[in-house]
């Protein structure tokens, strides 16, 4: 396991001083990110073997939002490996009484970035940096989300991809697709997504400086919107659940 401890920044809350969803992705990305290179598996030892770990999907639940300046305990674990798919749980604890705040599921793939295809020889280094744990105990959604009928999806105003979402990937970084998905849901929808309980996201695509996204909302159940979002040959490149 890897953990990190932070204080809970006046940037990562909403106007009610509870954190963001993204605030949330973001502690998460750090936590294993630092764990990379802590253990010398990072942004320069995947550049070298020309491979990333590309995030395929989150499963994330929110007990309690963390508060403005509470000080947490960010912590991750590899809890399972298949092929060329990577499973790795997530907790936010508060540092002072150990409460649970969120937990989260994972999966990453291990993609060969000259041919953006899967490889599936992960080198014996990083199986040992990361090693294995069990997985955490609580009940996640199984399957794959559908994309919802075309008849019940509204489009929404189209986003051009600037530098501003692009990560060390090159391409729209994980929580930035969130962020932008996000902004497809109506006024009244996301003020509720600052309160949110379950959140769900498959990751199908990437996409790349210049490129044009464009949100499709489904929202035939308010306590269950959907977000897809495509691009112009109308391929899904992300879509979210948002549990309300």
């Amino acid at each position: 396991m890897y953990s990190y401890e932070t204080r809970v920044r006046y940037s990562e809350v909403n106007e009610t001083r509870d954190a963001t969803l993204l605030s949330i992705i973001n502690w998460f990305q750090d936590c294993c990110t630092f764990e990379a290179e802590d253990r010398g598996v990072g942004v320069d030892w995947l550049n070298e073997k020309h491979t990333v770990w590309m995030l395929t999907g989150w499963q994330i639940r929110i007990n309690r939002r963390p508060r403005y300046c509470e000080r947490l305990k960010v912590t991750t674990w590899a809890c399972g490996f298949r092929f060329f798919i990577g499973k790795r749980n997530f907790t936010i604890e508060n540092v002072e009484t150990g409460e649970l705040l969120v937990y989260a599921y994972s999966e990453w793939a291990y993609v060969n970035t000259l041919t953006g295809t899967p490889e599936k020889n992960v080198p014996d280094e990083e199986f040992e940096a990361y090693g294995m744990a069990e997985p955490l105990d609580k009940d996640f959604e199984k399957g794959k989300l559908k994309v919802p009928d075309v008849s019940k999806l509204t489009q929404c105003s189209p986003i051009t991809v600037t530098d501003q979402y692009i990560d060390t990937n090159h391409h729209v970084n994980n929580g930035q697709y969130i962020a932008i998905a996000i902004t497809a849901l109506p006024e009244e929808l996301r003020n509720r997504a600052d309160k949110l309980k379950s959140f769900r996201a498959e990751y199908k695509l990437q996409s790349v400086k210049g490129d044009i996204i464009y949100p499709y909302l489904a929202a035939e159940h308010e306590d269950k919107p959907i977000v897809v979002l495509k691009d112009a040959d109308d391929k899904v490149r992300l879509i979210v659940e948002f549990t309300m």
